[in-house]
């Protein structure tokens, strides 16, 4: 089993641009990674998400109502990023690629 991390970042609290963003980056990862069996999908939003539940949108674009799927508030810290959306899929999987988008990229810059 392994943990595949992604995150992206919104620029408006809307339910359209937090949904779009949250689908593409669960069509990244997929597309980045060899995943064959996933066992849950953790959600973290920082405080200043609130228009929509970004897993909200991934349980209905993927039909994922047989998935256990839970959304946390991300803790804050002195010069947190606002704006951010992460993922941590739990799965089996031959990879194990990040995926990072817009601004999220600099939460991981090694990678990049």
């Amino acid at each position: 089993m392994l943990g595949i991390r992604g995150a992206t970042s919104i620029e408006k609290n809307e339910i359209e641009h937090i949904k779009k963003r949250s689908i593409e980056l669960y069509n990244k990862i997929l597309e980045k990674n060899d995943i064959q069996n996933i066992v849950t999908i953790l959600c973290s939003v920082t405080p200043d998400i609130t228009a929509y539940n970004p897993i909200t949108a991934i349980r209905e674009e993927f039909k994922l109502d047989k998935l256990p799927l839970m959304t946390f508030q991300e803790a804050m810290f002195e010069g947190s990023k606002k704006g951010i959306i992460r993922f941590l899929i739990l799965c089996e999987s031959k990879t194990q690629n990040f995926v990072f988008l817009h601004d999220a990229k600099s939460l991981r810059e090694d990678l990049y």
